[in-house]
């Protein structure tokens, strides 16, 4: 009896915190069916789903009418090209640092790493300005002499959504974790047979590391498909902005406006960001924990 009533009480708390998890997302969909007057008058209730239900902003969403958000193709393309591109470079950066970390000698090597670890333990505010002068005194790069002087660098330009940040250290941390117990016998065969070092690599190595790559390729494109910093900051074209930049440049801009944001449409585009990720979670969550399970043993 007293099974069943430890049984029963464990169900009720993970009932709850289903309940706790679930609602705030069909609460914003919810929000999604309102109209800016009817966010701002309609008192808050349990149940989001206000009468007359309205379609304009999922229409947004999903590109039905163009004419009325006319840059939100642009945004989503950008979202999905500057994911693609960190999940594909990124993880190569990684797997080929940490393999380099991992498996090969030479002098120096445990200082270079150090310092890489060193660098993440920075926190975010403190290296905002020194990132943001690089980028802006890059040298030869917009207009900059080979002294960073006289230009703007990559500032305002696409290219700046597609370097900052892409030496992910934690991903090489973890690729250096696996790889150093990797069986030295299968690469001493290979090499016996003529493989040379690229070909042990991506023949040998690279097949055998699927659940931590895999790991590193959700994260990464999870990160990278929320970050709204980097293109918020670095460039203020339009055409340059991802979805979860738009998002934090429609809020700030009401706001520096003294006007109340329009809430339903900027919170069903926050749907836009969250609902892929949950999706995506759901799907291959197996592979996050093979991945870290992995790079634990290993190490």
């Amino acid at each position: 009896m007293a099974v069943n009533r430890f049984r029963l009480v464990r169900y009720l708390l993970l009932i709850t915190g289903c309940v706790l998890f679930v609602y705030p997302v069909i609460y914003a969909i919810g929000v999604g069916f309102m109209t800016r007057n009817q966010f701002a008058t309609t008192p808050p209730a349990i149940n989001p789903f206000q009468r007359p239900l309205y379609l304009g902003n999922y229409k947004y969403l999903l590109l039905i009418n163009v004419k009325g958000a006319p840059h939100l193709p642009i945004y989503y393309m950008n979202s999905v090209i500057r994911t693609a591109w960190y999940i594909v470079v990124g993880v190569l950066i990684a797997f080929l640092a940490g393999y380099v970390f991992g498996r090969l000698n030479f002098r120096g090597k445990n200082l270079v790493f150090f310092s890489l670890l060193v660098a993440t333990m920075l926190p975010p505010v403190v290296t905002m300005a020194p990132s943001f002068l690089w980028m802006v005194r890059f040298p030869l790069v917009g207009g900059n002499d080979i002294f960073g002087r006289g230009g703007t660098g990559f500032l305002n330009t696409y290219r700046a959504l597609l370097i900052t940040g892409l030496v992910n250290v934690m991903g090489i941390f973890l690729m250096r974790m696996s790889l150093q117990t990797f069986p030295r016998e299968l690469e001493d065969s290979a090499r016996m047979d003529g493989a040379g070092l690229f070909r042990i690599m991506f023949q040998i190595v690279f097949p055998i590391q699927k659940p931590i790559l895999a790991y590193l390729a959700i994260t990464t494109g999870i990160a990278i498909w929320n970050d709204w910093y980097t293109p918020f900051v670095f460039t203020s074209v339009e055409r340059h902005q991802t979805l979860a930049s738009a998002i934090s440049r429609l809020t700030s801009s009401a706001v520096g406006q003294h006007s109340t944001p329009n809430w339903p449409y900027i919170i069903t585009l926050g749907l836009g960001l969250t609902i892929p990720c949950l999706v995506l979670f759901a799907f291959f969550q197996r592979y996050i924990v093979e991945g870290l399970a992995s790079a634990a043993v290993k190490g």
